[in-house]
């Protein structure tokens, strides 16, 4: 009984310290791929990201094997013909890592050389990037565990078994992976765009087959599944090279109303980033409990409609006030009345 309790206790120490050795490996691997990426952000579910738990699996199975055959275990002998299965399953994985990092940079290097020639557009080449990334990483799978004594023919039907199952139990990533193609295919928007996606709204930033990012205004970073995206309405500000200004003020019902306008037209015309001058249009647009509300209409380029939108505000404070233009705001005045006071009632002497 004691022997075969020191033998569990030692097959066990050897496991623990073959886990470990592979626990390191992954942790190696992970530090060499987080160098090549600028961010964490981008580092996730890349190819190394992905690649390390393979690697690590392989490497525990190779310390495994290595300390069986130095304490002289019988099945070392067993654990050794699959040295040759594990180096070739490790080149596999290395060198699919390696294809998709390097095609993975080409793209994007393409994209940025191209950016000065043609309208490239950075949504498809994202989502082409993961696409090849992941068929890339789960063919060197495949190729892996077929070295690894797997029948093609037996493996293919298992992965179709698994795809199966796993199809039926994540069909709301499914449905995200389906919508990822249908923004890639018909593009409502591209990284890079300015868009509004229920309450949020801010810069697209990352497109994958599973989800859409935007980086809002104050660098918080808000995650959508495609599904979600796709089956929401989305606005898009940045679409075109000019949007219009639509501005609203109010004056005081005693203000010259042909004045005003003048005013306002001149200071839109006047502004360098406002564009198409011809077509700025000032007029009434409503006679309010307390002012009169004047409209202004203006196209600008879109990267500079916030700052134009600020300028024209600030512009027509201050020129309402020296041209004598009394801007009202809201005001109740309220009135008591004193009820008279009650005269008394005279009581007869009999009461």
């Amino acid at each position: 009984m004691v022997p075969q309790v020191w033998f569990l206790l030692i097959v066990f120490a050897a496991v623990l310290i073959s886990y470990s050795v592979g626990y390191a490996s992954k942790r190696l691997v992970r530090a060499v791929g987080r160098r090549r990426y600028d961010t964490e952000d981008r580092f996730i579910g890349s190819s190394w990201d992905l690649a390390a738990p393979v690697i690590q699996l392989l490497v525990f199975l190779m310390a495994l094997t290595a300390i069986s055959e130095a304490l002289g275990f019988t099945f070392a002998d067993q654990l050794i013909g699959y040295w040759p299965k594990a180096l070739a399953g490790l080149i596999i994985v290395g060198a699919a890592v390696l294809l998709a990092t390097w095609i993975n940079k080409s793209l994007r290097s393409f994209t940025e050389r191209a950016h000065g020639k043609t309208r490239v557009d950075d949504t498809l080449v994202s989502f082409a990037a993961s696409i090849i990334r992941y068929s890339i990483l789960g063919i060197a799978i495949i190729m892996t565990m077929i070295q690894f004594g797997f029948a093609p023919g037996s493996l293919i039907a298992i992965v179709g078994a698994v795809g199966l199952a796993i199809a039926l139990a994540l069909q709301d990533a499914l449905k995200a992976v389906a919508a990822g193609f249908m923004i890639a295919a018909f593009r409502p928007f591209r990284i890079g765009d300015w868009i509004r996606i229920n309450d949020e709204e801010g810069e697209v930033s990352q497109i994958t087959p599973f989800n859409t990012t935007i980086r809002q205004v104050d660098n918080k970073q808000v995650f959508y599944s495609n599904d979600q995206v796709w089956g929401n309405p989305v606005v898009n500000y940045t679409r075109h090279a000019r949007r219009r200004l639509d501005l609203y003020y109010g004056v005081h019902y005693d203000t010259d109303l042909d004045h005003a306008l003048e005013v306002l037209a001149r200071l839109a015309n006047d502004h360098p980033l406002v564009a198409l001058k011809s077509e700025t249009w000032v007029g009434v647009h409503e006679l309010g409990d307390w002012a009169i509300t004047l409209r202004l209409r203006a196209w600008v380029p879109t990267k500079d409609f916030v700052q134009v939108r600020a300028d024209l505000t600030k512009s027509v404070k201050q020129v309402f006030d020296r041209e004598g233009i009394e801007i009202p705001y809201p005001h109740q005045v309220e009135y008591v009345r004193e009820a008279p006071a009650l005269k008394p009632r005279a009581v007869p002497p009999d009461e």
